[in-house]
């Protein structure tokens, strides 16, 4: 019982790092399939697919399950932990210990695995990846994928920001011409008494990266899913703008 309860208090880092010390490898997240097998007891099984075969896990390797905050807004707290037991592919199987009954993990829930992803530039794009967080354009196509990290150096991840900056002018243009009315003054933060569309139009690659530092630092209500960066970055600075201090 001490053990158990031992597990909970601990941090997802933390509980991973203590069971795979010894590796070189770095804590990521994954959302779980909808395949989900929930006994009567308080063993669940989930079932993990990796998005590309270079990432691995290894058999027998801890894993933590989060909810996703989408799916519970209330509680996004450990509600398990398990080991990989079976390989198909890209398919991996954990059979979970829940530290409730009845709190059962469900799809889209999170899964936390340390995996040795060989990144050379381990910059902000990174830093989403390992949280699953990802944005796309107001088109929704994504700006980036689960593979984008492997490649990517300094300067092209300098470029993608740009990209997301692009995107963010241009939603903020169109929406001052088709929804004038919404076009609020904001009061406090970074953009303290400009009006929304008018901040989102002249918005700077700075600003996105402090907005991307703001959910590196606080991932809870982001990972896991995929979002429009300039809803996203419209609702941040509604917000005041929270940061980080570097």
């Amino acid at each position: 019982m001490k053990k158990i309860f031992f597990l909970v208090i601990l941090s997802v880092p933390t509980l991973l790092a203590l069971a795979q010390k010894n590796e070189d490898k770095e804590v990521f997240a994954f959302t779980i399939t909808n395949y989900i097998v929930n006994s009567n007891d308080s063993v669940s099984v989930v079932q993990v697919s990796l998005p590309n075969s270079f990432v691995k896990i290894n058999e027998k390797q801890l894993g933590l399950v989060k909810h996703n905050f989408t799916n519970n807004k209330i509680d996004t707290n450990s509600i398990g932990y398990g080991r990989c037991n079976l390989i198909k592919g890209n398919y991996y199987y954990f059979g979970l210990k829940l530290y409730n009954k009845n709190i059962k993990p469900v799809e889209n829930d999170l899964i936390y695995v340390k995996v040795d992803y060989p990144a050379t530039f381990k910059g902000q794009f990174y830093a989403m990846i390992k949280n699953a967080i990802y944005f796309t354009k107001v088109t929704d196509e994504r700006f980036y994928d689960f593979e984008t990290a492997l490649v990517l150096t300094k300067s092209e991840e300098d470029a993608l920001i740009d990209s997301l900056v692009a995107d963010i002018r241009y939603t903020g243009k169109v929406m001052e011409e088709q929804i004038p009315e919404q076009n609020k003054r904001i009061e406090g933060g970074i953009f303290n008494g400009i009006k929304l569309f008018t901040g989102m139009k002249t918005c700077t690659a700075v600003e996105v990266k402090q907005f991307m530092d703001y959910v590196i630092a606080r991932p809870t209500k982001y990972a896991g899913n995929t979002w429009k960066i300039s809803e996203t970055f419209a609702t941040w600075m509604i917000s005041k703008t929270p940061t980080v201090i570097k």
